[in-house]
């Protein structure tokens, strides 16, 4: 399947740019599956979009419905593997603007529910103004 590109040009993406992500270990049928040599955790995935866009929500219907399949097909192969405490899913795309979800795996002694930093009461008002509208 080839890259399908919409709100920026191709050479902004490098994704598209090479038409495919570095690091492939599986093709399915809308995503791949990148894992780098040096990873941040033992067992961290990545699964990248076939079709360019920077949000999930920015997909027709059925490619939504096989990416969020596809991902959790992995996720779910990677739990199998690991059986972590927890798998966590984050979609950033400020540095790499392609749909794509880091899968970690995470458990005791890597940091797992370690305490975040802490919101101010106006950043927590802003937030609740933003649902209010």
């Amino acid at each position: 399947m080839s890259i399908r590109c919409n709100r920026i040009a191709v050479g902004e993406c490098p994704i598209c740019a090479r038409g495919a992500p570095l690091d492939v270990i599986a093709e399915l049928e809308a995503t791949w599956v990148t894992a780098e040599a040096e990873a941040p955790l033992p067992g961290y995935v990545c699964v990248v979009s076939k079709h360019h866009v920077v949000e999930p929500f920015e997909l027709p219907a059925p490619d939504l419905d096989a990416f969020w399949r596809e991902a959790m097909l992995v996720a779910r192969a990677v739990h199998r593997l690991l059986a972590p405490a927890k798998l966590n899913y984050e979609i950033h795309g400020n540095t790499i603007p392609h749909l794509h979800v880091h899968l970690l795996p995470r458990g005791p002694g890597d940091g797992y529910g370690e305490a975040g930093p802490m919101r101010t009461p106006e950043e927590l008002e802003a937030l609740r103004a933003a649902f209010a509208r």
